[in-house]
């Protein structure tokens, strides 16, 4: 009998091998520094801050966050 052959693991698509985790300590609805983070988001974007994601409003909004932090 002939085993069907199987192509490589998805590299990008494994949730055990991404480098980038959950950074807060516990789950997010119980973490305040979560809460905090969240808080902010929508208090500058609101809900609709995905809306924007990959466009180039969002790039100038990543540019100009990124220009205050540093």
């Amino acid at each position: 009998m002939n085993k069907k052959k199987t192509g490589p693991k998805q590299k990008h698509n494994n949730h055990k091998e991404w480098t980038r985790g959950w950074r807060y300590k516990t789950d997010a609805p119980h973490n305040k520094e979560w809460k905090e983070d969240r808080r902010k988001l929508f208090a500058e974007a609101g809900n609709g801050w995905w809306w924007y994601a990959g466009t180039p409003e969002y790039r100038e909004h990543i540019k100009r966050v990124n220009d205050e932090m540093s």
